[in-house]
């Protein structure tokens, strides 16, 4: 993925005596939260825009760039996507009417500041834009389901944590889809069962659009269901797509969903 490293010169009447602003935005990508952020810089929550600060005044005619590139994320679930950086500088005294108050709402980095160095600029340059399209991997992969077994007693509702699909190499799927073993139903979710279960837990659900049963967090699922009543050696499907590229052993995107009847009847 290319790297963004803003850059501009003052092409203006007048030195940029209070030093400068700059704000950077990314579409379809974040600003890397796991890179060291920069005590000069503000960020978004939603890690899409930053803010930084930098002091020094800018002469009439100079050029600069940062001293380093602006780290980007892409999020795992993307298969391909185009993304695109922009950027744009002003006097720190004279900021666009529509810049945010950044320094109330969003949150100050906390590492080493990014600074700026001199560079050469043929040309005037306030902002600039950097587009650029990204695979998550070129050739084919290995994704694979893991088995579960529900276990329970009939007429009970039950909980069974879902397994992450593997993937070899990653990033790996981020859905899964849940066909029920026979003689079970997908139980109802109360407002009191999804509070039972911290923040980062998902409950597999039915999608309703197609109708099918898929877990999508990318972190815990869990697969709550009825055991209604028994079918001996009946058993349910957990399955992941094929990769975008092609799987190189995909007699292991499914796997069985056996069921455990416990105690009397």
């Amino acid at each position: 993925m290319p790297l963004l490293t803003p850059a501009f010169k003052n092409t203006g009447p007048e030195s940029a005596s209070r030093g400068v602003v700059l704000r950077v935005s990314v579409t379809n990508a974040v600003i890397d939260n796991t890179a060291p952020s920069h005590r000069n810089c503000y960020y978004s929550d939603d890690y899409r825009t930053a803010f930084c600060e930098f002091p020094g005044a800018v002469p009439v005619g100079a050029a600069f760039e940062t001293t380093e590139p602006i780290a980007e994320r892409i999020n795992a679930q993307y298969h391909e996507l185009e993304a695109t950086y922009t950027y744009a500088m002003w006097p720190l005294d004279s900021p666009s009417p529509h810049t945010p108050d950044y320094k109330a709402h969003y949150h100050q980095g906390t590492g080493d500041a990014l600074g700026l160095k001199p560079t050469t600029l043929s040309a005037g340059k306030r902002g600039g834009e950097l587009r650029f399209r990204w695979k998550a991997l070129e050739g084919p992969a290995d994704w694979s389901a893991g088995a579960i077994t529900i276990r329970g007693r009939i007429g009970e509702e039950v909980e069974v944590d879902v397994p992450q699909p593997q993937s070899t190499p990653g990033p790996g799927p981020t859905r899964m889809r849940i066909e029920l073993p026979p003689g079970t139903t997908l139980a109802k979710l109360t407002q009191e069962v999804r509070e039972s279960k911290p923040s980062e837990v998902d409950y597999c659900s039915r999608d309703d659009e197609d109708g099918n049963i898929y877990c999508t967090n990318v972190n815990w699922n869990v697969l709550r269901v009825r055991i209604d009543h028994r079918v001996d050696g009946g058993e349910g499907r957990i399955s992941v797509p094929e990769p975008f590229n092609g799987d190189t052993d995909p007699a292991n995107n499914s796997a069985p969903i056996k069921v455990e009847i416990t105690g009397t009847t």
